[in-house]
């Protein structure tokens, strides 16, 4: 049985009038063999006869795919890699100079731009100095927003908008003075002082501060309560002579007793803890003593 040839030959690409590449080879030719050889023994029940012929059919097979692959490899590499890499080096080129021309007047839009937004930042903040009686830092506080800078922007809806934050700023303000007044009325009368209340005024209400005014008021005149109770347990008994009363303090008989008895009027400030050792004192020493009005 005589083999069939079985080999793809692929011409040099063609260049047509109208602009187009022919590409021409014995692509049909191949095909159709390995269509009827596949047809005609598809389904065909091998002997010793035709087997032989089947292996060498197949064999051929694996030669043409290997065979396609490397035309396809070569062909590129002669046409088309070439061409390819001239048309990349030519738009890689030609991209690049719309690049440089983009990146030029990006900025020459940008310094634009630029000038545009500074004027107009000018504008605006010479109008929050004018239209309110606020702090400069108050007045720092109006925030120039993104959309003010839009082309579609309303000038008529930048400068509402910008009056609505100086009301509220106005009322902010307000109502700080208010609640710093409720602080240190709700503070009258004790030694707690006022700014660490008034500085919490930025993160929580006025009714949360004079609720914790309060009830460090009533901690304060709790732990007060209780010092006192403890002072006055530990303050030892002293007689102390009612008033035009003299107290005898009996003491030894000394050589000194001879002496001028002398008398002076003095103020003595003492408290209740040093009474004993007030006392102890003049015991120690002989001194008689009476308390005065």
């Amino acid at each position: 049985m005589e083999t069939t040839s079985l080999e793809l030959q692929i011409k040099k690409p063609v260049i047509t009038k109208d602009g187009t590449v022919t590409i021409n080879g014995n692509f049909t030719e191949v095909a159709e063999k390995i269509k009827a050889i596949v047809d005609q023994y598809k389904g065909t029940i091998l002997t010793e006869d035709n087997v032989t012929y089947v292996k060498t059919v197949k064999s051929q097979f694996v030669s043409l795919r290997t065979a396609i692959e490397r035309e396809r490899k070569e062909y590129k590499k002669v046409y088309i890699t070439p061409h390819s890499r001239l048309i990349d080096s030519m738009c890689d080129e030609l991209q690049q100079l719309v690049a440089e021309g983009e990146d030029a007047l990006t900025v020459q839009l940008e310094e634009y731009d630029n000038k545009r937004k500074e004027e107009l930042t000018k504008i605006l903040k010479d109008y929050i100095a004018m239209n309110c009686d606020l702090t400069e830092e108050e007045k720092a506080k109006v925030v120039l927003k993104k959309e003010y800078y839009n082309k579609t922007q309303k000038e008529e809806d930048t400068y509402n908008d910008i009056d609505a934050q100086i009301e509220a700023l106005k009322q902010a303000k307000k109502e700080k003075e208010v609640a710093i007044l409720l602080i240190e009325s709700e503070l009258e009368g004790t030694n707690i002082p006022s700014q660490p209340y008034i500085r919490q005024l930025e993160y929580h209400n006025i009714t949360e501060i004079i609720l914790q005014i309060k009830a460090d008021k009533k901690r304060m005149e709790e732990e007060k309560k209780e010092k006192d109770v403890v002072i006055e347990k530990a303050t030892p008994e002293v007689y102390l002579p009612k008033d035009n009363d003299s107290l005898e303090i009996p003491v030894a008989k000394t050589e000194e007793d001879t002496e001028e008895i002398r008398t002076r009027v003095m103020q003595i400030w003492y408290t209740a803890s040093q009474a004993e050792k007030l006392n102890k004192f003049f015991s120690e020493c002989g001194i008689k003593f009476k308390f005065v009005k």
